[in-house]
This record gives C-alpha cells, sequence and structure tokens, in this order.
C-alpha cells in the first residue's frame, strides 16, 4: 500500500494507492486508449471510463475531490500507478 499527499490548484489530498484502486487505474488506463482505437463504442466506453473515475476516486482519494480538481487528481494518480508498474 503507497500513501501520498498531492496537490492540485492548491488544494492537498490523501491518496492511498492499494490493490484494488491499482485495479481502477489499471482498468481506467486501458478504457483510455480504447477509447482513441474504437469510436463505435465510444459512448459505452465514456460510460465505463466516468464510473471508473468515480470509484477510483471514492476509494483512494480524501477529501471528496472537487469538481475543478478531478483532472488534475486523476492525472496525478496514473501517474503514482505507473510508477508502481515499473518497479
Amino acid at each position: 500500500m503507497i500513501k501520498e499527499k498531492i496537490k492540485v490548484n492548491n488544494r492537498s489530498y490523501d491518496v492511498t494507492m492499494n490493490e484494488q484502486t491499482h485495479m481502477y487505474a489499471m482498468r481506467l488506463r486501458r478504457l483510455y486508449q480504447q477509447s482513441y482505437s474504437d469510436m463505435d463504442s465510444f459512448d459505452e466506453v465514456s460510460s465505463e471510463i466516468s464510473n471508473t473515475v468515480s470509484n477510483l476516486l471514492k476509494h483512494s482519494v480524501s477529501p471528496e475531490v472537487r469538481e475543478d480538481d478531478m483532472d488534475g487528481v486523476v492525472q496525478q494518480l496514473l501517474k503514482m500507478y505507473e510508477k508502481t508498474t515499473k518497479k
């Protein structure tokens, strides 16, 4: 389990990456790749991305992420995921 503090738009968030959140991050990365390559199922993939982002944020970040910080927090979570997969 990895715990870090991140800062997005001058707000601090506590992040916990465990096995479950690692799986959400991996799924999100794959969905992003799929959304670019398969335009026929774009709406379905977009819905899956939204659900996965919600689950990832709900299970790994506190306090609750503000709407205007969401993109930055997700980007930092994906960077943390990438770092852990390279080890």
